[in-house]
């Protein structure tokens, strides 16, 4: 019986799994609904530390404004540095201070779990520097996808159902044992 219990743990698990895990495809603003979302942003340099994002959903349009940990970059280029290079200056995003004198730049945002090209412009080497970020819908508050829950709120959930289902098992098998 301990054999056939782990075996049907096991294969709740790895029928689960794909559930708890993001499938890769990118989450465009016309899968989320209007409002205002604090998002996790990962950048590809720890010299870009993004410490706090608000991403904005209004009318199939995404942007978000992004607060840097230092004040060392003047603006940004979505794109790749050599492309900023030869782009026009209105083309960049400039920062702005905050009340507490922390930078954020207002960005335009394609898609979350993707993959975005941004430059940045050093103040002080005068040059851009190449980085890549991801907003991560992970990070994303329960209902804020359109017509369902998010992957946190079912991966919850299937591992409550299997948990139940496991404890279920060694219940029925502790009677069985008993009344032998």
């Amino acid at each position: 019986m301990k054999k056939f219990i782990v075996f049907v743990f096991a294969a709740l698990l790895l029928l689960l799994q794909p559930a708890c895990m993001a499938d890769g495809a990118p989450i465009t603003a016309d899968k989320l609904k209007d409002g205002n979302y604090s998002v996790t942003v990962k950048s590809s340099s720890s010299m870009f530390k993004i410490v706090d994002c608000t991403l904005t959903v209004n009318g199939g349009e995404m942007s978000a404004v992004m607060t840097l940990s230092g004040t060392g970059y003047e603006k940004l280029y979505m794109g790749k540095g050599a492309d900023a290079a030869s782009a026009p200056d209105e083309d960049c995003v400039y920062f702005a201070p905050d009340a507490e004198g922390r930078y954020t730049y207002t960005v335009p945002v394609e898609a979350l779990d993707a993959e975005i090209d941004c430059a940045a412009w050093s103040i002080r080497k005068q040059q851009w520097y190449d980085r890549t970020l991801v907003f991560e819908s992970a990070s994303l508050p329960d209902g804020a996808l359109k017509g369902g829950l998010n992957a946190v709120a079912v991966c919850a959930a299937a591992v409550g159902a299997v948990l139940i289902i496991v404890c279920a098992l060694l219940l029925i098998k502790k009677r069985k044992s008993k009344t032998a």
